[in-house]
């Protein structure tokens, strides 16, 4: 990525235009990544950063899904003629709880945030916030997303609320997406408001290619400062790609806005399993009785997504002959492609 410093930690210490690469590592519920970055006009340090997370669900049932975010992040940066040589580290537990109900879905999380920084053995801080969020997310149709949010930070002898809205576009081409939100305190360092705008181009293959503007507010958690950013980056997907599905195989049925799902049933089988995916955010959506089959249709966005199936009895089923990859849990999920 070109233009902006992706981490906050080191956004203040970097300079003005930087490059950087990252490798990033997703399953459909956890995530790994690591970062470097450089300056490209001769100021401002070097800097690396990585780090791991997920959502680990506790109970999934009627649409409601309760669970904990929880994310850690460690960071350094160094330069011997210009800035410190520095690091520190973020950690993030958010219990959430979500609930879906057709095209609304509602999220609640609050927990803790913290921050260690220090340098050149001179400095260190922690920081502490208990961190908490509400919003609602809107699917007018498919591959589009409205959504509306609030924060409220407390902690370190301050109070921050935060509020903002968001929109976002995916289609086959790529997509676009805009928010802007505000801290209301009054006496929150000015410009206090967050807006920005980007959009992705698909290249073909796994490669995409994206660019943003955005203008950001100083971040109460680093104490960074107000700025106005631009970035342009080339992304390329690599690993292992989808098995092809066996013959007989119980594969959806794409019609339209909707993807049908079926599980055959079993003799003397009364109680109904659900679908789950992460187009669903692995919420469980009930199927019906259609004479030999389990069925539900549900409305799918573009793209490659990842589910499976749960009995009655709250196991976990991936039909033979689905097409699987590794979950990153020491299981598979099926594959479903939405062109």
């Amino acid at each position: 990525m070109v233009g902006r410093a992706a981490y906050d930690p080191v956004a203040a210490r970097v300079s003005s235009t930087s490059a950087s690469l990252a490798l990033r590592y997703d399953t459909p519920r956890r995530w790994l990544y690591a970062s470097a970055g450089a300056p490209l006009d001769g100021t401002g340090p070097g800097w690396a950063a990585t780090g791991l997370g997920g959502f680990l669900s506790v109970s999934q049932r009627r649409g409601l899904t309760l669970g904990a975010s929880v994310a850690g992040h460690a960071y350094g940066y160094v330069d011997a003629d210009v800035a410190p040589t520095g690091g520190g580290g973020t950690l993030v537990v958010l219990p959430t709880a979500i609930v879906q109900r057709g095209p609304l879905r509602a999220q609640l999380s609050t927990g803790f945030v913290g921050v260690a920084d220090g340098f050149s053995g001179l400095y260190s801080e922690r920081r502490g916030f208990v961190d908490t969020n509400a919003g609602v997310a809107w699917t007018p149709s498919k591959g589009v997303e409205l959504s509306a949010g609030a924060r409220y930070l407390h902690g370190e002898g301050r109070r921050l609320p935060y509020a903002g809205g968001a929109a976002q576009v995916e289609r086959e081409w790529g997509g676009a997406w805009a928010y802007a939100g505000a801290w209301l305190d009054p006496d929150y360092v000015k410009p206090a408001t967050a807006a920005g705008v980007g959009a992705s181009l698909r290249l073909g293959g796994r490669m995409e290619l994206s660019g943003a503007f955005r203008q950001e507010p100083s971040d109460p958690l680093y104490s960074s400062i107000p700025r106005r950013s631009w970035s342009v980056s080339v992304r390329r997907g690599f690993g292992r790609r989808p098995a092809s599905a066996r013959p007989g195989a119980p594969l959806p049925v794409v019609a339209g806005d909707g993807v049908t799902f079926r599980l055959p049933r079993a003799q003397g089988d009364t109680l109904a399993p659900a679908v789950l995916g992460d187009f669903s955010r692995w919420q469980p959506v009930p199927m019906a009785a259609d004479g030999e089959f389990w069925t539900v249709t549900v409305r799918i966005p573009r793209g490659v997504h990842h589910y499976g199936f749960r009995r009655a009895d709250g196991t976990f089923l991936v039909p033979p002959g689905l097409p699987l990859v590794d979950d990153g849990m020491g299981g598979s999920s099926a594959v479903l492609v939405v062109g």
